[in-house]
């Protein structure tokens, strides 16, 4: 598609693609330019302030996509392990199998971690809380439901790392099949 024809969306979109291969600081504006098709004038139109405007675009994309689709399914009234399986699958998705990194992941070192620490710590945190709750609510107990939220954040994150690192998707997939398990035991419904 041709870059004059490009919604913000999907300027955005071809945005966060470079900063998921090349990261924050290896997404030079020359990079950012060859991802959208757009020159540094017409990518300075969409984001005024640069490269850090286009990450938080590209942040407020991820989030918005999934706290709808992801985060969104660890609500309703089904049994908590169905909601967990159901949001392991969205994770599946999201990450393609585990073969995509996580902008949270790319974006925490370096100069993008000072500049977008507080908005990626508060995602985690809400996410930590939301798994939680969803624990609690399969009778554990909330201080070891919080542990527990924490650690299955950590090995999500974790498993993406790995498995980029041994160019296998297997420690992603294992960890998607064992997910509702340990967050919420065997016994829980």
């Amino acid at each position: 598609m041709p870059a004059a024809t490009l919604t913000r969306d999907e300027v955005v979109e071809r945005i966060l693609a470079a900063f998921r291969q090349y990261g924050y600081e290896g997404s030079s504006l020359s990079r950012l330019s060859e991802a959208t098709g757009l020159g540094r004038s017409s990518l300075y139109h969409y984001f005024p302030n640069g490269k850090e405007d286009m990450a938080n675009a590209a942040l407020a994309s991820v989030g918005a996509w999934f706290t709808q689709h992801v985060q969104a399914t660890l609500g309703g009234s089904e049994p908590p392990r169905v909601r967990l399986q159901r949001f392991a699958a969205r994770l599946t998705e999201y990450y393609m199998d585990g073969f995509v990194p996580c902008l949270m992941d790319v974006f925490t070192f370096g100069e993008a971690g000072t500049l977008f620490q507080q908005h990626l710590g508060g995602r985690m945190r809400t996410l930590i809380a939301v798994l939680s709750s969803v624990a609690e609510e399969a009778g554990v107990d909330k201080a070891e439901a919080d542990r527990r939220a924490e650690s299955a954040v950590v090995t999500i994150q974790g498993s993406l790392i790995v498995s980029r690192a041994l160019g296998s998707n297997a420690p992603f997939l294992r960890m998607i099949e064992n997910f509702p398990t340990q967050l919420i035991g065997e016994q829980a419904a």
